[in-house]
């Protein structure tokens, strides 16, 4: 070997062994782990696992947070999967490129040092829609026909009281073949149900950032609903203004009226009925009005509950679940909407009491030491 190949030889190792490098690290996980599809293997991804380009990123029961090398984090929740396209940094120049794949269910995002100095270099895709980054936290579903919900979430610091004074809120970009929306404001979504379509006009949507973060109602977001409606709306209009006695153009309406028939019945999600599966896009219709859950009255459905907690309510039509994870343990108990009961929830030296309506005379203890 000649003297100057020896050099030559280990930096080409040392190359090689950077880009194999995990890009990024499970740091959280609860209930079951994820599974990392990379290449022909799967892995088990428990806290601590390392991350690489092009991994795919699976959750069933379980959710998990990954925090990559610029400090960007992703949380990864039940039932979802992310790819993870691309991944470039320089952690001198704090420069470099990321591309997420959102395949389907909810992911939270939270922007690292790419994002902040680099915002045209993040792209998080969906079936439906590319979402551009320009340093903020957003969440994102993707339903069972890739329909993209998104939701601009503010950065508050640990222990923050008001999201108006203690917290900031960036910029995100919802863009689609069709057209491009802006959320500057904390709390604003937009849904996107195809490519070719725009996504709906920026709605906010009046629930607390801990509310979002603890509780799972199963009624879409009333003020979603309205966009998509007045949506669907503008378009009828705009198909009944076409001139359809234009003598040269009638084939080729007739053939767009049909192709687009053909493409509403085949996006119609006959399973779906608005139903989404994650707090972060499907919240309670009369969330405040009606069930009072986030007010200390004697009149709400649980009328002691506190997001806080860590205790996350589950509402349906007929039951109420109250449910706890401390890392360690996991406790739920399901009792009837319109029951009284009172629930006392221990884990270690915690406890939480939370009354069902009025609270009655039923008392439910649940211990774990």
């Amino acid at each position: 070997m000649k003297p100057w190949t020896a050099p030559l030889f280990a930096l080409l190792l040392s190359i090689s062994v950077t880009c194999d490098a995990a890009i990024g690290t499970i740091t959280e996980q609860i209930n079951s782990p994820a599974s990392i599809q990379r290449s022909k293997t799967t892995l088990t991804g428990t806290k601590g696992t390392g991350v690489e380009m092009e991994d795919a990123v699976k959750t069933a029961q379980g959710k998990v947070g990954i925090t990559f090398a610029d400090d960007t984090r992703v949380q990864v929740n039940e039932n979802s999967k992310l790819v993870i396209d691309e991944f470039v940094y320089d952690p001198k120049a704090k420069t470099g490129k990321l591309a997420l794949n959102m395949a389907s269910g909810t992911v939270r995002y939270a922007s690292g040092a790419i994002a902040h100095n680099n915002p045209n270099k993040v792209a998080i895709n969906t079936p439906t829609a590319t979402i551009a980054v320009r340093g903020t936290d957003f969440t994102a579903t993707v339903d069972e026909l890739g329909a993209s919900t998104v939701i601009l979430l503010p950065s508050c610091p640990t222990g923050y009281v008001d999201v108006a004074r203690d917290c900031k809120t960036g910029i995100i970009d919802v863009i689609t073949d069709a057209g491009l929306v802006t959320l500057n404001q904390p709390f604003q979504a937009t849904k996107v149900e195809s490519r070719s379509l725009a996504p709906t006009k920026p709605v906010t949507i009046s629930l607390s950032l801990d509310a979002m973060n603890n509780l799972l109602i199963l009624t879409p977001p009333p003020e979603l609903k309205k966009a998509i409606a007045e949506q669907r709306t503008d378009n009828r209009v705009t198909a009944l203004s076409q001139d359809f006695l234009k003598e040269a153009d009638l084939s080729n309406v007739l053939a767009d009226q049909q192709r687009q028939l053909l493409q509403t019945k085949l996006q119609q999600n006959f399973l779906d009925q608005d139903f989404l599966t994650n707090i972060l896009t499907i919240l309670n219709e009369q969330l405040a009005a009606d069930l009072n859950l986030l007010n200390n009255t004697s009149k709400g459905l649980l009328p002691d509950y506190k997001a806080s907690s860590g205790v996350v309510a589950t509402v349906d039509d007929l039951s109420v679940t109250l449910s706890r994870n401390d890392g360690s343990n996991m406790q739920s108990v399901t009792v009837g909407k319109t029951d009284n009961a009172t629930v006392y929830q221990t884990q270690g030296s915690i406890t939480i009491k939370n009354r069902v309506n009025t609270g009655g005379t039923t008392v439910i203890t649940l211990k774990q030491n």
